[in-house]
């Protein structure tokens, strides 16, 4: 019952073309589930919310348990004569963090293609292709045929050259020009930067750690709208990294 009462409250948010922030993924915007603010209605993955992303066995080890392809796309990366850091690649986008997000946001592998679903037989090791096409929508925040993502603010195609640079090495850009960045720190094995609601980086040292799509986004929790880690206002998130 309060399942049912929490998926008809969120149904009525997005149909008004409002999305309810969620610190959780089920009913948010990264749950594909059936129920969902984006009902997927196939059997065989209704009511998982979790495996469009991870998987207990079988997943890849580029990032944890994951349960999709890589991308292979060719990306048109950011580039400016301003840049202190060398120009992302289409080959460090497609074997980093980033390409993990950019499997769904690029539009080039449906949402519901996956390495292993209970129920569903493939060979190990082997990811199997399924494109259902119960779904024809999105929600209110994009639209897609064959759970392809095609449109929307989530959709970011393969051209990258408006979007934030991802996979630069940041201590490239800081010492280049220390004075506009903020200084890193380490803890083990996690390096973030800046002193308030510090941002990670991917990477085991400052050395070769790198800005990727998780840097500023949280997959996991959207309590403040399009899954950011932390507040912009008073462009709080910029302010972070760039020394302005």
């Amino acid at each position: 019952m309060r399942r049912m009462f929490f998926a008809t409250v969120l149904t009525v948010l997005v149909g008004a073309g409002s999305a309810a922030a969620q610190s959780t993924i089920a009913f948010g915007p990264h749950d594909f589930s059936g129920g969902s603010a984006i009902r997927n209605t196939d059997a065989n993955i209704n009511g998982q919310t979790c495996v469009f992303c991870h998987t207990p066995h079988e997943g890849s080890v580029s990032v944890p348990l994951w349960n999709r392809s890589s991308t292979t796309s060719t990306y048109q990366v950011y580039a400016s004569s301003t840049m202190d850091a060398a120009a992302p690649t289409s080959a460090a986008i497609q074997s980093g963090i980033s390409g993990a997000c950019l499997s769904c946001h690029d539009g080039s592998i449906a949402i519901d293609v996956l390495a292993n679903l209970s129920g569903v037989a493939h060979t190990a090791s082997t990811a199997f292709t399924r494109q259902a096409t119960s779904k024809a929508t999105y929600g209110a925040s994009g639209t897609g045929t064959g759970n392809i993502m095609t449109s929307g603010s989530p959709f970011l195609g393969t051209d990258l050259r408006n979007d934030h640079p991802i996979t630069i090495v940041y201590e490239t850009a800081r010492a280049a020009t220390p004075t506009e960045f903020a200084t890193q720190a380490i803890s083990g094995t996690k390096v973030t930067v800046g002193t308030t609601s510090p941002l990670p980086l991917y990477g085991v040292s400052t050395a070769t750690a790198t800005v990727e799509c998780a840097s500023c986004h949280d997959p996991h929790n959207n309590s403040r709208g399009v899954f950011l880690r932390k507040s912009n206002a008073g462009s709080a998130m910029c302010l972070t990294c760039h020394v302005k």
